[in-house]
């Protein structure tokens, strides 16, 4: 005999978040003036982004996703030096499309080296595009 309970396997309408743009722009800078969160983002993000380029994988509409995750590697900093803040996830992908575009203007001309994880050193940014372009498009 089959019991039909309402709750169960209802779907769930997405919640509308607001976007405090300015929390979101205050964190995002306090994260640039940050030595540990900009050491890892100059030696593992931007290295990863220049050789997807290079091997012509780069989709520039997953490149919020891969910052979602600087901000929660980041979080234990932030907590510790700027405030225990939890973002929405609509700050979050805000936050993190301000990453994306800043690491598409970052290697499209101000970066000329970048840092080897293999060689643990610094080498030419065309080592990784290998001479691929990396446009300006803003997301």
């Amino acid at each position: 005999m089959a019991v039909l309970l309402g709750g169960i396997g209802a779907v769930r309408k997405p919640k509308n978040y607001s976007i405090d743009h300015e929390l979101v722009d205050d964190l995002f800078l306090f994260m640039q003036n940050e030595q540990s969160i900009m050491k890892s983002y100059e030696r593992s993000f931007l290295p990863n982004i220049a050789t997807k380029v290079g091997q012509g994988k780069l989709d520039k509409t997953k490149l919020p996703k891969l910052f979602e995750y600087l901000y929660k590697n980041s979080y234990p900093t932030i907590v510790k030096y700027y405030a225990k803040v939890k973002l929405n996830p609509a700050e979050r992908e805000a936050l993190a499309k301000l990453w994306a575009d800043q690491a598409i203007e970052d290697l499209s001309g101000n970066y000329d080296q970048l840092y080897s994880g293999r060689t643990n050193k610094y080498e030419p940014l065309i080592k990784f595009t290998k001479g691929k372009k990396i446009g300006t498009v803003k997301l």
